[in-house]
């Protein structure tokens, strides 16, 4: 499936709109946040054409409760240098009529936006149903390998009693086969029940058996306690980042999904409400420092996710970044 939009000409802004509008309704949302969508998705592929020399438009439905599609336009272009001044009605430096990022404030159900002068902007998008699911917020996106139209990277999450669980799968290679075997994984996951992470993939490695195979993390969080728990089989890093930028990577075990594995060990950590725990493919570059996060405090789970897409993806590989923390309880 289409995950991105490359915007470096005009023909991207109707493509992007297409995919918008098809991925909304795929998703269940009514005609009315269909068509708003559709009108954001235009503004915000025309503001990156037009604004930024080009950039990235990333389209993903979130795996939360209810229908949730989630926007984020990514660039490196000048920045804006005045966000409130954008966000004013009529305001353009372009040859647009000028509701630009206002418009879409008020036609989202959710509205980010980060930029930096000389180092370019982040918007990001959210429309449906809320992104906390179990006391959980969750936010991710995915980029394809460059020039596919299907992606081997894979998110997901369900509630399971009150406790999330969320799996981030990097199907082995990419394009259509690897997109296959993310999906294999995603169904047998679907059909598995337990309160084990490490016993779950060791389950979801023997349904794989004699497939291609993927890599996967699987994490448990108990929102009502604040218990971690997770598991890995092969190269998906988990990462839990504490305020003020103490980080702690989670261990999986090296493998794969479908071939000969031990069962893995479990982490288990704490969360209280500021800790974010990231997971991604090796599509994104590893998180080694503080310095290669962006500023967690205050943004959304999916305005991270993006901002870690848009400064750390590799640029040749599918890419997945999975973002959860806590959410206050006014918000879940």
């Amino acid at each position: 499936m289409r995950h991105v939009v490359e915007v470096s000409e005009p023909s991207a802004v109707a493509e992007a709109r297409r995919l918008g509008r098809n991925l909304a309704e795929n998703v269940g949302l009514d005609a009315t946040r269909t068509a708003a969508l559709a009108i954001v998705v235009t503004e915000m592929a025309t503001n990156l054409l037009r604004h930024a020399r080009g950039g990235q438009l990333m389209l993903l439905a979130q795996p939360v409760a209810g229908p949730r599609v989630a926007l984020a336009a990514i660039d490196r272009g000048p920045g804006i240098p005045d966000i409130e001044q954008a966000l004013s009605d009529g305001f353009s430096t372009g040859s647009s009529a000028g509701g630009g990022l206002g418009a879409m404030k008020r036609l989202a159900d959710s509205f980010e936006i980060q930029s930096t002068p000389g180092q370019g902007t982040v918007t990001v998008c959210g429309f449906g149903a809320s992104p906390v699911l179990a006391g959980v917020e969750i936010g991710g996106f995915l980029t394809n390998y460059p020039g596919d139209r299907a992606c081997g990277d894979a998110l997901h999450a369900r509630n399971v009693g009150g406790r999330v669980d969320l799996i981030s799968i990097d199907g082995l290679g990419h394009g259509a086969r690897a997109e296959v075997a993310a999906t294999e994984t995603l169904d047998g996951f679907a059909a598995l029940r337990g309160d084990d992470p490490a016993r779950l993939l060791a389950e979801l490695s023997a349904r794989l058996s004699g497939s291609r195979g993927s890599v996967a993390a699987l994490a448990q969080i108990e929102a009502a306690d604040g218990r971690l728990s997770l598991a890995g089989i092969g190269n998906i890093s988990a990462l839990l980042v504490r305020p003020g930028g103490r980080m702690r990577r989670l261990i999986s075990r090296e493998g794969r999904l479908g071939g000969a594995v031990r069962t893995p060990p479990i982490e288990t950590e704490t969360m209280t409400l500021g800790d974010v725990l990231i997971l991604h493919s090796d599509g994104l570059s590893t998180l080694r420092s503080p310095a290669d996060l962006p500023e967690l405090a205050g943004m959304s789970c999916a305005m991270i996710a993006a901002q870690l897409i848009r400064d750390r993806a590799k640029g040749r590989d599918d890419c997945c970044a999975l973002v959860a923390r806590l959410a206050p309880e006014e918000a879940a």
